[in-house]
């Protein structure tokens, strides 16, 4: 906007200051500034502010307003001799908290009562909490009964209406039921493995003892029969018993290459118990989840001590591991999938891509997903450090069957986490503790009777959809649960809001709603944004360029822009490494990311190191409608909302009308052919240069802001970002 203004500093915040005061309340809820540097409306003098509000709003009583501005700019440029007793131009200055304070008491103006854009048939992922139909209970139970699988819809029909009558039940903790078994080395080879001399990294011998996915080969009639306890005891499902069965886990016992047919075989037995009991309760048929565990590897944390930016697994490589895993527990025949004990929120996340990865590649109907974190401690956060509403924010776009919280805590002490997030989640909720804290000798202490009357707390509240158990919970824990529970009232679908609001998140959450007011984009982790920073990245500082970042965060930005495009560096492997260096900075990692690029691998290799919910910065329509809906569907997969510039295939949108059309036209087709969530779409209308000297350039900044309100007024839901330091760029400086 202020870009002909370059080297006219204080002119240039004054102009973007006046700028904000009247686009805030047409809809602008964002742009990328230099936190601590835009002065507030009151301080700047009253003379300048009336020249900035003439030519940002392009009119005067006399219609010479870029003419006086331009000699205003002028005199402040060069002041006349001798030079007059004050400054010419002049403004107090503020703080930074000053400075938000005043931008927060902006508020929009504009009310959208537009209808949503409904998504054509097949676009997107359906909300599955919410999916039309009833099936009859005697189909399904005759599909359990003769060893198939009921469809995906026919699932989620099944229990969408039970969920509407009673809790359902999901059974114990698996590892410490078996652990109760108490078998040795021998019991775990079986005749498959007995001759299994592997050695490790360190030449010593692979033990196999302890890894209990082997036990579907070497004990099948143990595994299966432990399933039917848990469905006997009154679960409506089971997990497979294939926690650690990815590449990634069994590597360390020198297993990888049995992956498929641990998963298809794990699944197999769990159907064989479902099969059994169902036959038994016809009325109650039951049902295996294929669990996914979280891997003994991790996107978010550093295993070197020397350097934080390390990590011993990648994205690509998870994504891959998990692959294997899903493609064998679908071919064995599961009808849910259950993501769990997630202690890393992205490494869940690469989980839920290769999920859909697999159901894209495969053509089949997606199976129902259950997704569940872990916090290790009473700060009810994960081990990679997000609180649980955070967590939640970040895998949103999944679009669960079910969210909740197992292990690591009991009952008591996890019940005021779930209800955070059984307060976010517009969906099914799910919770399975642990049988209490773990004791000195790591064993749990909470019989049935303590922990079932722990769980009633929570269904007396109307807190519960699913319920079951993990570490320490037996069968007759679950028995001792239903029968506690069964006369309390299922927790209700809470009512979906017509117009939902923006969700973003790092370690902790950003919820953007009408009354957040204005957010700060921090723009000095960008090399166009700062020297400074530029400098430090060319000559590979990178901890110094983290001060910069730490130094935006203490000035009060909202949001963090990242930003490497340089011919000097590969901006890709830059993005990645500072992207992994910050997510371990508890101090920036709180707030939400900008991935910003011009170059679409740049921002790929970001999203698959920030396990917050991010903006990707940008995408438009000048790539052609196919290649931007591509674009745009990756950015819902990995979990991210997208500022939309205005561009299309003829350039860039400069008048008033250019910018209402294309913006709406982007908004239709992301709605339509994707079922893009509106709140996570942002317009970015193009902030252009004022005040010239060219007459058609003089209306580009009310343009703008008038924009920006009519797209509010047709696209319900969105965002607006934009750059400030355009509309002055001719006074830099």
């Amino acid at each position: 906007l202020s870009f002909s203004f370059r080297g006219l500093t204080s002119l240039r915040d004054a102009m973007h200051t006046v700028f904000l005061y009247h686009a805030v309340p047409k809809g602008l809820n964002m742009s990328i500034v230099n936190p601590g540097g835009l002065p507030r409306y009151e301080d700047i003098e009253p003379k300048t502010r009336t020249l900035c509000e003439e030519v940002i709003l392009n009119k005067s009583a006399d219609g010479q307003h870029v003419e006086r501005f331009l000699e205003f700019a002028e005199q402040v440029k060069n002041p006349p001799a001798p030079a007059p007793a004050g400054p010419v131009l002049k403004i107090e200055k503020s703080t930074a908290a000053q400075q938000k304070e005043s931008l927060r008491k902006l508020k929009c103006e504009i009310t959208c009562t537009a209808e949503h854009v409904q998504p054509e048939a097949g676009a997107g992922l359906p909300d599955v909490c919410r999916m039309a139909g009833t099936i009859e209970t005697q189909k399904v139970a005759d599909k359990i009964i003769a060893g198939q699988t009921p469809t995906p819809s026919e699932v989620v029909s099944y229990f969408n209406t039970e969920l509407k009558k009673r809790i359902c039940f999901l059974d114990g903790g698996m590892g410490t039921r078996i652990q109760a078994e108490k078998l040795e080395e021998a019991d775990y080879r079986g005749d498959r493995f007995k001759d299994f001399k592997e050695i490790d990294a360190n030449g010593v011998p692979v033990s196999l003892k302890g890894n209990n996915d082997l036990l579907v080969f070497s004990k099948p009639e143990l595994v299966q029969a432990i399933h039917a306890e848990y469905f006997e005891a009154g679960s409506d499902i089971c997990e497979t018993n294939t926690f650690n069965g990815t590449g990634i886990s069994q590597s360390e016992y020198k297993m990888q290459d049995a992956v498929y047919e641990i998963n298809k075989r794990g699944a197999e037995l769990a159907k064989k118990a479902a099969a059994q009991v169902t036959k038994k309760e016809p009325n109650k048929p039951r049902f295996v989840a294929g669990a996914v565990g979280p891997t003994s590897r991790t996107l978010s944390v550093s295993p070197s001590v020397e350097d934080p930016s390390y990590r011993n697994v990648t994205w690509d490589e998870l994504v891959e591991s998990y692959m294997e895993q899903v493609k064998g527990l679908v071919d064995g025949g599961v009808d849910l999938l259950m993501i769990e004990t997630i202690f890393d929120t992205q490494n869940a996340k690469a989980a839920i891509f290769a999920v859909d990865e697999y159901f894209l590649q495969s053509k089949k109907e997606r199976l129902p997903v259950m997704i569940s974190a872990t916090i290790v401690d009473n700060s009810g956060r994960t081990l990679s450090g997000q609180t649980i509403e955070a967590f939640f924010v970040s895998i949103k776009h999944a679009k669960a069957f079910t969210v909740g919280i197992n292990c690591a805590l009991g009952a008591a002490q996890m019940k005021k986490f779930y209800k955070m997030l059984v307060d976010m989640n517009m969906g099914w909720c799910h919770v399975y503790p642990n049988a209490g804290l773990p004791n000195a000798m790591g064993g749990y202490d909470e019989d049935p009777e303590i922990f079932s009357t722990n769980i009633y707390d929570y269904a007396k509240d109307g807190l519960l959809n699913f319920v079951g158990g993990c570490c320490g919970t037996f069968p007759s824990h679950i028995a001792a649960v239903a029968q506690k529970v069964k006369d309390c009232p299922p927790r209700k679908l809470p009512e979906l809001p017509k117009y939902p609001c923006m969700q973003l998140s790092g370690l902790e959450p950003c919820v953007l709603t009408p009354d957040s007011g204005f957010q700060w984009v921090g723009e000095r982790c960008n090399l166009m944004g700062s020297a400074k920073f530029k400098k430090l990245v060319d000559a590979y500082k990178w901890d110094e360029a983290m001060e910069v970042c730490l130094a935006q965060c203490e000035k009060k930005a909202d949001i963090l822009d990242f930003n490497f495009d340089s011919d000097l560096i590969d901006g890709k492997s830059a993005m990645g490494k500072f992207m992994r260096l910050c997510v371990t900075e508890p101090n920036v990692a709180r707030l939400p990311f900008m991935i910003d690029s011009s170059k679409w691998p740049v921002i790929e290799e970001g999203l698959k190191c920030v396990q917050g919910k991010s903006i990707v910065n940008s995408i438009s329509l000048k790539v052609g409608e196919e290649e931007f809906l591509r674009q745009a569907k990756l950015c819902m997969r990995f979990g991210a909302a997208v500022v939309i510039m205005a561009f299309d295939e003829q350039g860039q949108a400069a008048t008033y009308e250019d910018k209402v059309r294309i913006c709406v036209r982007s908004y239709t087709l992301l709605r339509k052919k994707l079922d893009f969530p509106p709140e996570d779409i942002i317009f970015d209308c193009n902030v252009l240069t004022i005040a010239t000297g060219l007459p058609e350039h003089n209306s580009y900044g009310i343009d703008f802001i008038n924009a920006v309100a009519e797209i509010r007024r047709q696209c319900p839901c969105v965002s607006f970002s934009g750059g400030l330091s355009n509309l002055s760029f001719s006074f830099r400086g």
